[in-house]
């Protein structure tokens, strides 16, 4: 796509003068500014917000358990009468809830 010209015709500089950085001196002080007082800031963590960052440090693929299932799948214990029952059941009340 060589026949697309840049926005602006800004050939050459990636920034235009106008938006460029320019350094802005502090204001100078006076020893007849008036003190002013500190103000701190305070965070508080809820015990909920602490919750949510364990499970976002747990790592997302509980790896034991995968080969857990896979063994039972490979040995042909995985799907016992039980197990489809209850996915049975899962699947009905996702399609008709009570």
């Amino acid at each position: 796509m060589p026949d697309i010209s840049p926005i602006n015709s800004l050939q050459g500089s990636s920034v235009p003068a106008s938006i460029q950085r320019t350094q802005v001196d502090a204001p100078a002080t006076t020893s007849t500014t008036p003190k002013q007082t500190e103000i701190q800031d305070r965070v508080e963590i809820s015990e909920h917000a602490r919750h949510l960052e364990k499970l976002r440090q747990s790592p997302d693929i509980r790896q034991s358990k995968i080969d857990a299932a896979r063994s039972e799948i490979a040995q042909g214990t995985y799907e016992t009468p039980d197990r489809l029952r209850a996915a049975l059941l899962r699947l009905l009340d996702e399609i008709e809830p009570s």
